[in-house]
């Protein structure tokens, strides 16, 4: 579950909006289908069959198990031999449930395997634990060396420093600040032999003795490792009265390219194997990782217990699918998380992105967030949702927990978990809302407090929530399993790509407006009328079943049910493939991300001419998605590693799911340097600062306009897929 996100970047939720997709267009009011007295018989015996304390002895099994641990710290990462050893367990208990065809799936990836790690300061008998990113390594023996302290670890920390031979020590806060990577990267520039992160908020609040676990994004480096606030102390108070000396003994594999990771797989046969449902989670974690995930893994090992427990035989094949190196999984990318899954949909399984129905992906399943609940999806299963929820007779409601109940109004899939590296790939996708508050304004406490340390325990189970997630999302795939024809609805489009346009910024440029809303004005109607089919045929589906239609006769609507699927899959992954980009973490259409570039470069013009330096400086930090802003604190040696990580032509085939769909840069590093570095001058001349905004415009704008064009030509496109027989 990730990532920077849940770091600086909230802020940016407010551009591209979290929650909802606007006001939604035509909105239908459908009509209840019928509920045939064999489809409640089918839910009845499944919610008799939920095992709640299967899925929690399945969680405690895989959290605290010390053959699924690396470490005495626990910890279970990508291609580590605690992995593959719980990979085989878990093909065990799919076995012993009844599922059939388990494999294990390998797929490549970077092994990292933390062993340990401890730190001794010399004439002390305290050996402090340490929690190791997925970095470098020091001899069995160790490295001896002094320890500095360099404040949050920019390169202005280390302007009275003599770094070189020595342990950094610095104060970090991922959420607010910036990402472990940069103070790594700038402690190895200048000269550190390892560096020690205490975390000063944003992470592992709940206790001074926290510990806490990322990804890195970038090259293995230095040993890079998580130290408590209480050990930072103890050390800090040291150091104000002598120079202290100590030994790190980092016991780290990460073995670039020579890693397997497996995802576990195992079926629940359907009458046909033509098309097929997936139960998804990842069994990598940090630390104890009970919520995150193997709550999760418990839940879905559950759910296909329950329906072969209930005898349950569904209409198409149900597949229980347990990715491997969901937190990471590759070194130099930005996009290092969601590997397993990644790999799985367009390399080992690539034919599942055509017969897949949905995967239903499950992150922190047994917490109780808030006194509400929700799914997230990409837009077009916003309807299905709120339909299932609302309309359908056998959706569950909670009980003893959410007391809000569970809200529909449309939450966006973010690049969080697994599903995301599905529904990139084409494959309809959604998850349990596990991140975001409703509002989308920030995370939830969890993610402050708890998120990936060593306090995500068995403490914080609630068999309440594991209850109700375990039947509303069987009972949900049980629906999406018999009904006919998928319930994609493709005017959920609209919203998305009218609001996507910024006029004033377009008519600078003279982008073709008109064309533009003409082309998704057009493709709405055809949508309208697509769902309209879909919405007929499941109505006629169950309206027959209710009155005895014999098998036949269900076949026959089932088949056009299948027809209209297929379609509704080709329609879905073309959107995918054409209209979804990415600006960094965020899910655009891909003009967004110079429009956006350019909104805020002309704020900041406008303000450096006014003379506002505070507005000047504000947009400039906020160019790229953020990244100026490390711009602004760290070396450009550092920075020219973050942007060929990004851009670099020989890093292309290193982004994952970010591959093709990434943002291009502005390049306006001198500017936002410039800014940072007069700002507290008297009267400081920004002449050079315009002009490179000005060129970065002019460039970021004829990449909007390029964009622009092209998504002109592929929402018509897309409108004859929708009017296509």
């Amino acid at each position: 579950m990730k990532k920077r996100v849940i770091a600086l970047f909230l802020a940016i939720v407010l551009v591209f909006s979290l929650s909802g997709c606007g006001d939604k267009v035509d909105e239908t009011v459908e009509e209840a289908y019928p509920l045939p007295q064999e489809l409640q018989i089918m839910y009845d015996a499944f919610i008799e069959a939920v095992d709640t304390n299967y899925a929690y002895d399945i969680a405690v099994e895989l959290a605290e198990n010390p053959q699924f641990r690396s470490s005495a710290l626990g910890s279970r990462t990508a291609g580590s031999d605690a992995e593959h050893e719980a990979a085989l367990w878990l093909a065990e208990q799919m076995l012993e449930i009844g599922l059939i065809d388990v494999e294990l799936v390998g797929v490549p990836c970077d092994k990292w395997q933390f062993n340990g790690a401890t730190i001794q300061l010399e004439g002390d008998d305290k050996l402090i634990q340490l929690h190791s990113y997925a970095t470098g390594a020091t001899s069995s023996q160790g490295i001896t060396a002094e320890i500095i302290y360099a404040g949050q670890g920019t390169m202005y920390d280390y302007e009275d420093l003599d770094a070189t031979g020595k342990i950094v020590l610095i104060d970090i806060n991922q959420r607010d600040d910036w990402w472990i990577t940069y103070p790594l990267l700038q402690a190895e520039y200048e000269g550190a032999i390892a560096i020690l992160a205490s975390q000063d908020g944003g992470f592992a609040e709940i206790s001074n003795d926290a510990l806490n676990a990322q990804d890195v994004c970038g090259p293995v480096s230095i040993p890079c490792l998580s130290i408590s606030r209480n050990d930072a102390r103890y050390i800090m108070e040291l150091l104000e009265d002598d120079i202290v000396e100590a030994t790190l003994i980092v016991d780290n594999i990460v073995a670039i390219g020579e890693g397997t990771t497996y995802n576990v797989v195992g079926k629940i046969p359907g009458k046909s194997s033509d098309r097929q449902i997936l139960l998804a989670a990842h069994y990598d974690m940090y630390f104890d990782g009970f919520q995150d995930d193997s709550a999760a893994v418990g839940l879905v090992l559950a759910i296909s217990k329950a329906m072969i427990d209930s005898l349950y035989i569904p209409e198409n094949d149900i597949l229980v699918v347990l990715h491997g190196a969901e937190e990471w999984g590759s070194s130099y990318t930005q996009f290092d998380w969601l590997t397993g899954s990644w790999e799985m949909i367009n390399n080992a399984k690539p034919d599942w992105q055509s017969k897949t129905l949905a995967i239903l992906n499950f992150e922190l399943p047994a917490f109780e967030f808030d006194a509400y609940t929700y799914s997230s999806s990409p837009h077009e299963f916003f309807t299905m949702l709120e339909f299932f929820t609302n309309t359908w007779e056998l959706s569950p409601t909670p009980e003893h927990c959410f007391p809000e109940g569970v809200l529909t109004d449309g939450y966006m899939t973010y690049t969080y978990s697994d599903d995301f590296a599905y529904m990139i790939a084409g494959v309809p996708s959604l998850a349990n809302g596990f991140l975001f508050d409703a509002e989308g304004e920030d995370v939830f406490d969890f993610y402050y407090e708890i998120y990936h340390s060593n306090f995500d325990t068995k403490d914080t189970y609630n068999e309440a929530v594991m209850d109700f997630n375990l039947k509303y999302y069987g009972a949900m795939a049980i629906y999406i399993d018999q009904t006919p024809a998928l319930y994609l609805d493709f005017t959920a489009q609209y919203d998305r790509l009218t609001d996507a346009v910024d006029e004033e910024i377009m008519a600078l440029f003279g982008a073709d407006m008109d064309s533009y809303f003409a082309a998704v004005e057009e493709m709405n109607e055809a949508a309208k009328l697509l769902r309209n089919e879909v919405q007929i045929i499941n109505l006629e589906f169950y309206k027959a079943w209710e009155n005895g239609a014999t098998d036949d006769e269900l076949a026959v609507i089932r088949e056009k049910g299948a027809a209209l699927t297929d379609k509704n899959l080709k329609i879905f992954k073309f959107i995918q493939d054409r209209l979804l980009g990415l600006m960094y973490e965020w899910p655009i259409v891909p003009h967004e991300a110079p429009q956006f570039n350019i909104g805020l470069m002309l704020e900041a013009i406008s303000s450096l001419e006014e003379g506002d330096i505070d507005g000047a400086f504000e947009a400039a930090l906020t160019v790229n998605n953020y990244m100026e802003w490390y711009a602004m604190f760290f070396s450009p040696e550092v920075i020219a590693i973050e942007t060929d990580m990004h851009w670099g032509r020989s890093n292309q085939e290193n982004l994952y799911w970010g591959s093709g769909k990434n943002f291009t840069k502005a390049d306006v590093n001198e500017a936002s340097i410039g800014i940072f570095s007069k700002y507290d001058e008297e009267d400081p001349d920004f002449t050079r600062e315009i002009e490179v905004y000005v060129e970065a415009v002019e460039a970021q704008g004829q990449i909007m306009l390029s964009l622009f064009n092209k998504e002109i030509e592929d929402i018509k496109l897309l409108t004859q897929l929708l009017k296509e027989d």
